[in-house]
């Protein structure tokens, strides 16, 4: 499975995007204006179209670039019901648009929930984990070759993600990392910060640990 990584730059999130007869991108940034990021993405489609954008979560500096980056290579949008409700609805408040001092379109974005598979086709696919804690609704995606795509529930290096902004949840957060902590992950591609090519389980327990150092136990 190819993986692309364009890094986030700021308070922007990071973007993944995986290869396939299906291509599917995995968050897609802070910023609406693409042009820096376009030619990157024109580079890894080679002539495809998008044929999916999951978005992890709400967060403004995840769900910025969906609307340019569908406009521009295709794909429909799809995140948890819960998250999905707040971006159709351009909540500015749960999206963090109005922390940030910055506006959110509406969009049109399609359910997924825990469970779902994704196919990407040529034999990868991508499953949906219902990760609660850093917003009520955040989702990681396991692939099938023991790959984490853990938007801002655990990063690399024991990070986890802030659980203080709206719908956030602490006790719920622990658990979703209680429940990676099990998975035998080989690489982990965090929403900011470094993937870790090898030993994603090691960093998901050394962010279990983080946690628990906070005092924070179930």
């Amino acid at each position: 499975m190819m993986v692309h990584f364009i890094e986030g730059g700021g308070f922007s999130g990071n973007i993944y995007l995986i290869e396939g007869t299906h291509p599917v991108m995995i968050d897609t940034g802070w910023d609406a204006n693409i042009d820096k990021i376009a030619p990157q993405i024109e580079r890894a489609l080679d002539g495809k179209k998008l044929d999916k954008i999951i978005l992890t979560h709400r967060h403004v500096d995840h769900v910025g670039g969906a609307l340019a980056i569908k406009e521009h290579f295709g794909g429909t949008i799809y995140a948890q019901k819960k998250e999905a409700e707040a971006l159709r609805e351009g909540d500015p408040e749960s999206t963090g648009a109005r922390m940030f001092g910055t506006r959110i379109k509406p969009m049109e974005v399609e359910d997924l929930k825990d469970g779902d598979v994704i196919d990407l086709g040529d034999g990868g696919s991508l499953k949906v984990m219902e990760t609660p804690g850093h917003t009520n609704g955040g989702i990681c995606l396991l692939d099938n070759e023991d790959g984490l795509f853990s938007g801002d529930t655990v990063f690399t290096e024991g990070g986890v993600g802030r659980w203080d902004l709206p719908t956030g949840d602490v006790q719920m957060l622990l658990k979703s990392i209680e429940t990676l902590a099990e998975l035998p992950i080989v690489s982990l591609y965090p929403g900011h910060g470094m993937p870790a090519e090898k030993d994603g389980a090691r960093h998901i327990k050394l962010s279990l640990r983080s946690l628990k150092g906070y005092g924070i136990y179930g």
